[in-house]
């Protein structure tokens, strides 16, 4: 009988163990810490890029960024929050060229390819890529809108 106590007694700690722990944490990965959010100008033609971003902190107004150039947002993230960033890209006469495009969000797919750290956005004539951080390449991840 005292094996099976003893078996029973473990298998209860290891449940209380497992039940304790944060349900949005369990096999999502690293989610709390600081984060980087890269966009940078590859668009042809010197042409400025004008990016406006929104999270649920507020929005960060208007930035034009020259061609080679980059804007930058550094923040904290704690455990399951779901942050997420919203930049609205555009260029051309009257803003005609761009769209709405998230650039950052707590999903372990998107995260992976920022290292759980850095989002390294380029945005050129054809797309917006993000850089993977694992193949070590830039890939494209969104079409242009309009």
């Amino acid at each position: 009988m005292k094996p099976f106590f003893s078996y029973f007694i473990f298998l209860l700690a290891i449940s209380t163990l497992v039940m304790s722990q944060d349900s949005c944490t369990v096999g999502l990965g690293p989610q709390s810490g600081n984060y980087h959010v890269e966009i940078r100008n590859r668009l042809s033609h010197d042409t400025i890029l004008k990016v406006r971003c929104k999270s649920g902190g507020g929005d960060l107004g208007d930035h034009w960024v020259v061609n080679g150039q980059r804007f930058t947002v550094s923040f904290h993230n704690d455990k399951c929050v779901s942050t997420e960033y919203w930049c609205k890209l555009s260029w051309g006469s009257k803003s005609s060229h761009g769209g709405n495009y998230r650039f950052f969000s707590c999903e372990e797919s998107f995260l992976k390819f920022c290292n759980f750290q850095d989002c390294s956005w380029k945005v050129r004539d054809d797309g917006i890529y993000l850089h993977d951080m694992h193949g070590l390449k830039d890939v494209k991840y969104y079409d242009w809108e309009s």
